[in-house]
């Protein structure tokens, strides 16, 4: 029942079945990948921030950051997104991806 919420123990349980079934199919994995969204040396989505939230320019960074927690993530995501689809999937910098995992944490 509690299997699709995020965060809770169901959804971890069938995520790491999901996890090590493919690891069983195809191996261990060969690349981990650790970004940063640093969010407060980032100029877009200050000025996303500014304007979804009709903050004055005067507001600095750190207080639109706090102040704006989900759309701070949701930039995120939409950045990792973009780059993972262009570098690995599009240019294929590492060749042809038949299978990967991506675990966000913000």
């Amino acid at each position: 029942m509690l299997a699709p919420t995020r965060g809770t123990n169901q959804y971890w349980f069938r995520v790491k079945g999901v996890v090590k079934a493919t690891i069983a199919e195809y191996g261990s994995p060969t690349l981990f990948l650790t970004l940063s969204c640093a969010e407060y040396d980032s100029a877009d989505i200050a000025q996303y921030l500014i304007k979804v939230n009709n903050a004055p320019q005067s507001y600095s960074i750190s207080r639109l950051c706090t102040e704006d927690l989900i759309s701070v993530s949701r930039q995120f995501t939409y950045k990792f997104k973009d780059f993972f689809n262009i570098v690995f999937l599009q240019i294929g910098i590492l060749g042809k991806l038949e299978q990967y995992y991506v675990k966000k944490e913000y």
